[in-house]
């Protein structure tokens, strides 16, 4: 039995995400497929950081949410009909998700329903424009992190695993060029061209990996320095 072919992504997510509701259960797991890929990571960082965190293991509760959210047949219609940025809908409906839990909780725990007031002031609940900053950082670093593994696979596939360690040496551990060269036993010139190849390669990934978000052409370049904003 053949591997299912990877869908292929229109110029807008929200295009898609359309294209595959009207397609079914076939459509409706391919969105799934897509949203666990991209932002079951983003969602876990943030939830590791936030004041939900004692509510249970991070990867047990995003889960959770996954499992719950993205089986109610509404759930997208209602996030095109929002205008928000998937990721945005996303982690508000989470915290949604973690409000329920937690009044769950608190049904479970006479103590706690004894003393209870508001509810935004027992959870400390963050601030939204907070929010936003700490899962666009979160989606980010997993969105970088994901065009890293692409672009190291692109190289191992056209033997230029050197041109990739070099790379990572030069770019993340900021070794200078004449230190690259010696460690590596190349010319200076041609380690830095070898990094430009690594380098074209990781542009190239991230570029992909921000149209499967949904990101036009014509704002991939904005979007790269509001990546490097988040990660930096």
């Amino acid at each position: 039995m053949s591997e299912p072919k990877r869908e292929h992504f229109p110029p807008t997510l929200n295009t898609w995400i359309g294209v595959q509701m009207g397609d079914g259960t076939m459509g409706r797991g391919a969105i799934n497929r897509h949203v666990m890929e991209a932002y079951e990571e983003p969602l876990r960082i943030y939830f590791m950081g936030s004041s939900w965190r004692s509510l249970g293991e991070p990867h047990d509760i995003i889960n959770g949410f996954l499992a719950d959210r993205l089986d109610r047949e509404e759930f997208f219609a209602k996030w095109q009909a929002s205008g928000k940025r998937l990721r945005h809908w996303l982690i508000n409906a989470l915290h949604f998700y973690l409000k329920e839990l937690w009044r769950r909780e608190k049904r479970h725990d006479a103590a706690r329903l004894d003393g209870a007031g508001d509810d935004n002031e027992e959870r400390g609940i963050d601030d939204p424009g907070v929010l936003d900053c700490e899962v666009d950082r979160a989606w980010a670093r997993a969105l970088v992190a994901a065009a890293c593994r692409d672009a190291q696979a692109s190289c191992r596939a056209d033997n230029l695993d050197e041109h990739w360690q070099l790379f990572m040496r030069h770019h993340l551990d900021g070794l200078p060029y004449r230190d690259c060269a010696a460690e590596f036993d190349v010319d200076p010139k041609r380690c830095a061209v070898m990094a430009r190849t690594a380098a074209n390669r990781f542009r190239e990934a991230l570029q992909q990996r921000l149209k499967q978000d949904g990101v036009g052409a014509e704002e991939i370049d904005e979007e790269l320095m509001k990546l490097q904003e988040a990660i930096s």
